[in-house]
């Protein structure tokens, strides 16, 4: 194996986790202003991944934009989930 596929492990890792740790965090909660900062984080690093995913195609690197655009995919189910959580029952 290859140290960068390696390390491409490793960021995937992390990222699972901080997906695993928003998703426990948007279950768990019980107040708006949890919601609200959970929904301002899916915000900004649905704008980071964007600007990522830009700058990936302007390389012509589609293997990036790919892995980006998987992420960004995590984002958006997030904030579905959010959204279905702030709708009162």
């Amino acid at each position: 194996m290859e140290p960068a596929q390696e390390t491409d492990c490793d960021a995937d890792s992390v990222f699972l986790m901080e997906i695993m740790e928003i998703n426990e965090k948007l279950a768990e909660s019980k107040s708006d202003g949890i919601l609200e900062e959970i929904d301002t984080l899916i915000k900004v690093k649905q704008e980071e991944l964007t600007r990522e995913v830009a700058a990936a195609f302007e390389r012509d690197d589609l293997q990036e934009a790919k892995k980006l655009l998987a992420k960004m995919k995590y984002f958006a189910n997030l904030k579905d989930k959010l959204k279905n959580k702030k709708i009162p029952s």
